[in-house]
């Protein structure tokens, strides 16, 4: 059993939540998929999974029924959004993801527990990044997506991505203590390394990590017009937009902010966010390094590439000067801001060109998943 207790696996834990309220602690990602999360819903009583996602810091969902998507108003009732709150070694298992047809052929694995709410189950397209429902009775599986309702059955469906309880196995990387005693007792085969950027849910007001390393702009304390502050890297959404701002530790706890325009969000409006993680050499198949707009726009091969969400990437802007601040860029239209002092500041075309970029390169000493 995950981390080696003898008592039972904890149940599933959902928070029952209605549209636009704030946005849970501790939600359950999709796989690879930012501001995804698997969410459960009763139509006419029958279980259906979809997608809850965060928009200024409180819930929306959608989901695919027969041929038609819902969504807004069209929600009736509460929906369920799947959380993971605690450690694994005491709730007795871990999520991961399965392929489809690797889940098929391990239904008997009674180390694996399938998520499941009578006969749907969250299934993830990870290509289109689509979290949609799996219907065990009809084998069919269905997906909102901005075209509309996508229908997938048969051989289509196994390269997609199940959710799994897993309750004997050690989640990849995990540095707890009972993790590290079984490593040494074993002496196990490292895991492959993560290619995928790591960004933590939290929400504004929550205590500051202290267990997670968050990426720090510029690895050093910037020089802001009130004096040298750390600046660390945050992703909120707003109307299905992702926005590259900032939090600082203020006193222990989170402090955001971000600019949408001209209007300025911080404190308790931002709600939930999202944390960049600085993952150790041992776990990660890449390194982040800060680089010039101009070079990790650059078009062709690279060695460095922009850490985006939809063009956007967390940039420092220099201005007047001498001061520097953490905000936002979008690659493709070149142009920057960030909120400073209650003012929105902005940069366009070649004013651009010399701030500072979060990018990333893979490395080639590893094996990666």
């Amino acid at each position: 059993m995950s981390g080696g207790s003898s008592k039972p696996p904890e149940e599933d834990t959902w928070a029952f939540q209605e549209i636009g309220t704030p946005f849970p602690n501790n939600p359950v990602k999709a796989l690879g998929a930012n501001n995804t999360y698997i969410a459960l819903w009763y139509k006419h009583g029958k279980p259906l999974m979809g997608k809850a996602y965060s928009d200024s810091g409180v819930v929306r969902c959608v989901f695919a029924w027969e041929n038609k998507i819902i969504s807004g108003t069209d929600i009736v009732g509460n929906i369920q959004v799947l959380q993971f709150d605690g450690k694994h070694a005491q709730k007795g298992f871990f999520y991961e993801w399965m392929k489809f047809n690797d889940w098929q052929t391990n239904l008997t694995d009674e180390g694996r527990q399938t998520v499941r709410c009578g006969n749907a189950v969250p299934i993830l397209w990870t290509e289109k990044h689509l979290l949609g429902n799996y219907d065990i009775l009809t084998k069919i599986a269905t997906f909102p997506s901005p075209d509309g309702v996508i229908t997938i059955n048969g051989t289509d469906l196994n390269q997609m991505m199940v959710l799994l309880r897993n309750t004997r196995d050690m989640p990849p990387h995990c540095s707890c203590d009972d993790c590290k005693e079984r490593i040494e007792r074993s002496k196990a085969t490292p895991a492959p390394k993560v290619m995928i950027n790591d960004w933590a849910d939290y929400r504004d007001g929550d205590d500051f990590p202290k267990d997670k390393p968050i990426v720090l702009a510029l690895e050093r304390p910037l020089n802001t017009p009130t004096g040298p502050e750390e600046h660390f890297v945050a992703l909120w959404y707003r109307h299905g937009h992702p926005i590259v701002g900032r939090v600082l530790n203020t006193g222990g706890k989170i402090n955001s902010f971000f600019t949408d325009g001209e209007k300025i969000f911080a404190g308790k409006t931002v709600g939930s966010l999202q944390l960049l993680i600085s993952l150790p050499p041992s776990a990660a198949g890449f390194d982040y390094s800060w680089q010039p707009f101009k070079t990790a726009a650059k078009y062709g091969e690279k060695e460095w590439h922009p850490v985006h969400i939809s063009y956007v990437a967390p940039c420092v802007i220099t201005f007047g000067g001498k001061y520097e601040v953490l905000g936002g860029a979008n690659m493709k239209e070149e142009v920057a801001y960030a909120t400073v002092n209650g003012q929105v500041l902005k940069f366009m075309g070649k004013d651009v060109q010399n701030f500072q970029i979060l990018c990333r390169k893979d490395r080639d000493d590893t094996m990666v998943i």
